[in-house]
């Protein structure tokens, strides 16, 4: 089969890109033709941050216009605009988050709703987004295929290692990220460094020239580490601290189970695909996170208490798929979609006038947003800008294509989510 990847900056450090690579060397190594669209070339650095990199094929869009695919994946809510862009018989969505709630503004966050609306093949790595998506695009195939573990970047130890000294606390995320909470992260370290010893680090890709302080000792920072050496700096801390409020499903605590640590986090969603409060980790509720130093304490003062959390992480480890299984998983998947003759085609003319929305209206709805200090002269605008919308020719031809059903389950979308 011939897959295409749609993908946005892969060429720097993130949990999502690792995912695209994960999907697409593996699937090119199980002998498929995968391309990886771009809107401009990719730069690697060297060495790369992650090993498969170079092994993979790029195209940009403009490239990729001369090639027909089976399937075409989205991978990121900003490219699924761009999918009417290349010629494939099944278009799709690799949706890893609700991606909407990375945004705080209003326009961006309605656009992102829009990627729900048509009845395409999603792939999801999170059980509660997949009953998210069947739910608001019943006519649409949804795929739940868990992130695997890599035996590869993080095989599992045979034991944890022992405790000596201060508790060590491995803080994760980047700088900047208001949703990924590394600010707030150390703030509640210099509390809890009042009644507890901590020796502290920060793996990061993005650490925005940020040198925190805890217990006024600056921390041991690990930026920007390339994938086949984070499980090295896992090793030198027994607890991860990720204190994110938003998630699909995070890996770094699953990677720090498999070499001998626990875990604290938010219960955040996605939480639930592997931890379990009290048993492998602990999970604190976003609106109580001063439980958090009086975790940290009873960690520190309880070795017998942290070694169980430890081992159980361990055990957590060993017991989840690898990405050998979850992408064999897929494979099998779209072989039958693609034996059972699925086709997408009829939808691309709808992709392509989404794509004029996005490029014009919604843009003029933020512009409405950010001159108007009254709501009758931003509506008027909104108005007009639709007006003109549907004056377009190009839309108008676009629309004559749409099967009338198709525009039925469209019209029912939103009418689901205006109510």
């Amino acid at each position: 089969m011939k897959i295409a990847f749609l993908a946005g900056d892969v060429g720097n450090i993130s949990g999502g890109a690792n995912v695209i690579i994960e999907y697409a060397w593996r699937l090119q190594a199980l002998g498929h033709e995968v391309v990886l669209v771009t809107q401009r070339p990719v730069r690697i650095s060297s060495p790369p941050w992650h090993p498969r990199l170079p092994e993979l094929r790029f195209q940009t869009f403009t490239e990729a216009a001369q090639e027909r695919f089976d399937f075409a994946f989205a991978t990121w809510w900003l490219t699924w605009f761009d999918l009417w862009r290349v010629n494939s018989a099944v278009y799709g969505y690799l949706n890893q988050s609700l991606e909407s709630r990375f945004h705080a503004e209003d326009h961006l966050k309605h656009l992102n709703r829009i990627t729900y609306s048509l009845p395409l093949l999603f792939v999801t790595e999170a059980r509660w987004l997949a009953e998210f998506i069947r739910t608001v695009q019943p006519a649409g195939r949804v795929l739940y295929v868990r992130n695997g573990l890599s035996r590869e970047h993080f095989p599992c130890v045979e034991a944890p290692a022992p405790r000596t000294g201060p508790l060590r606390v491995l803080v994760e995320g980047p700088w900047g990220i208001d949703f990924k909470g590394v600010a707030e992260t150390f703030a509640l370290l210099e509390e809890a460094r009042a009644r507890v010893e901590l020796e502290v680090g920060w793996l990061t890709s993005s650490g925005g020239g940020q040198v925190p302080v805890v217990g006024g000792v600056p921390v041991r920072v690990h930026e920007r580490i390339p994938i086949d050496r984070v499980r090295e700096v896992y090793q030198q801390y027994d607890v991860l601290l990720k204190l994110s409020r938003v998630e699909g499903m995070f890996g770094p605590p699953l990677e720090m189970f498999s070499q001998g640590g626990t875990a604290i986090t938010y219960t955040v969603t996605g939480s639930d695909e592997y931890m379990v409060h009290g048993e492998n980790s602990l999970l604190v509720p976003p609106h109580d996170r001063r439980q958090l130093p009086r975790y940290l304490e009873k960690l520190s003062a309880s070795p017998e208490y942290l070694e169980r959390l430890r081992g159980a992480a361990l055990r957590t480890a060993r017991a989840f798929p690898d990405w050998e299984t979850s992408i064999g998983q897929l494979e099998g998947e779209l072989r039958k979609l693609h034996g059972e003759g699925l086709n997408h085609e009829h939808l691309r003319p709808a992709l392509a006038a989404m794509a004029t929305m996005k490029e014009h209206w919604l843009d003029e709805v933020r512009h409405a947003t950010e001159v108007s200090l009254n709501a009758g002269p931003g509506e008027r605008l909104l108005l007009e800008s639709y007006r003109k919308l549907k004056r377009n020719p190009a839309l108008d031809a676009l629309k004559r294509l749409v099967p009338d059903s198709l525009k039925h389950s469209a019209r029912a979308f939103f009418t689901r989510r205006l109510e």
